[in-house]
């Protein structure tokens, strides 16, 4: 059953029970003054989607809105205002949070009704020329407002203007600390008999161990497939630690070394996705602030001017990943407890356990490519190199949850009682 516009307007009696509680179906609404093209009460689109349209009287839309479900609501179609000034029911969706999502067309002919500043703050979709709008064209409207209504999901991390996002707030100073390939040096001035053979070694396998970019990437924008600020600042993490890679190999190409590009492809496999994106973004700020100190202790060790260079550079870049991971993980751990719960999980299982050597991604996901051999040889080598990291994790552990206390893996393990 549709609810259709009469004289007497919309009674309590005909609002569909599927406005009354969250709906299965999808629904459109007509809330204008003019007759519905074709008064048709559904509409299907080329995919097989089918919405129900009701048609309510602009006068009861106070009403119809009150019942509706801001799940199922996906669509209005609006009168277009006379004095250019808000409409009622504009008012009514656009002051009402459940209906953020629901995607607004207006009637008429002016596409100048948008202009910032008019109704285009108050994200109206589009204006339709409603005296041409046949069956045909309200479908493709309808099909067109699905689309936008699923794009915009439910992440309420989403905000209203582009350059509230986070990505924008950390883009200055992530961009303004970038590196350039003029930093690194000379390769032709790469003196082979200030290198041990153990830090060729090293330097190889680090270079493996970074091609899990491509598959990291992958994952952030596919776990994160329903917003777009992390996935933006992804994007940039992605192209930084594929240099990384690059930059390694060059130098190895300089001492006659070819790494085989079966590494690469070895780690193309996307790793399994995370339960809790704060705990895949703990896992990464871990990751980042090991690799972090163990470049400065190889930068700090080595006695060939170039790599010295290179392994410095890298370095700072994995802390600069490190603390924008924390900027992310910290939004969700603000919003939800249950985000800090996962992050706090994730540390305990990545710093509570060295029995077997420090841990890292590449060796955990990747095995049949490379282990973190080379890691633990560092950290076998380089006493203390992994506890100084582990303090930088702590002391972003204590900025994420406000306990000035917490230091060590004991206290990790009280915070996390705390917590249940």
């Amino acid at each position: 059953m549709s609810v259709h516009a009469t004289s007497s307007g919309l009674s309590a009696a005909q609002v569909p029970p599927s406005l009354m509680t969250p709906a299965p179906s999808l629904r459109a609404v007509w809330l204008a003054s003019r007759a519905l093209p074709g008064g048709t009460s559904e509409v299907s689109l080329a995919d097989g989607t089918r919405l129900a349209l009701d048609a309510v009287a602009p006068e009861r839309a106070r009403e119809y809105l009150t019942r509706a479900s801001e799940d199922a609501l996906v669509v209005a179609f609006l009168d277009e205002p006379a004095d250019g000034q808000p409409s009622a029911p504009l008012r009514l969706l656009r002051d009402d949070p459940r209906f953020e999502r629901t995607r607004i067309f207006l009637l008429g002919t002016s596409p100048r009704l948008l202009s910032a500043g008019g109704l285009g703050d108050l994200d109206v979709e589009a204006v339709i020329d409603a005296e041409s709008l046949g069956a045909g064209g309200l479908a493709r409207a309808v099909e067109q407002g699905l689309r936008a209504h699923r794009a915009l999901g439910s992440n309420p991390l989403i905000p209203r203007f582009y350059l509230n996002a986070t990505f924008n707030k950390v883009f200055d100073w992530f961009e303004n600390t970038r590196w350039t390939w003029s930093d690194l040096g000379d390769f032709s001035k790469v003196d082979r008999s200030l290198l041990s053979d153990e830090e060729i070694e090293l330097l190889k396998e680090s270079a493996i161990i970074e091609f899990g970019t491509l598959p990291g990437a992958h994952n952030f924008l596919r776990e994160w497939g329903d917003e777009y600020s992390f996935s933006s600042w992804a994007l940039s993490w992605g192209a930084e630690e594929s240099r990384h890679s690059l930059v390694q190999c060059r130098y190895l190409e300089a001492l006659g070394i070819s790494v085989p590009a079966k590494h690469a492809m070895y780690k193309r496999e996307p790793y399994p996705m995370g339960k809790d994106r704060a705990g895949t973004l703990m896992m990464n700020i871990i990751s980042e602030a090991r690799a972090a100190e163990y470049y400065k202790t190889l930068a700090s060790q080595t006695r060939e001017p170039v790599l010295r260079d290179i392994w410095t550079i890298l370095g700072r870049d994995e802390g600069r990943h490190a603390r924008a991971f924390l900027v992310f993980c910290k939004e969700l751990c603000e919003l939800d407890r249950s985000h800090l719960n996962a992050a706090l999980r994730m540390a305990y299982v990545w710093l509570a356990d060295r029995s077997d050597g420090v841990k890292h991604p590449a060796g955990h996901f990747y095995p049949h490519s490379t282990s973190a051999t080379g890691l633990r040889q560092v950290e076998k080598s380089h006493q203390g190199v992994t506890d100084r990291a582990d303090a930088r994790v702590f002391a972003m552990l204590r900025g994420l949850t406000g306990d000035a206390g917490l230091r060590t893996v004991k206290d990790l393990k009280r915070t996390l009682r705390e917590l249940v």
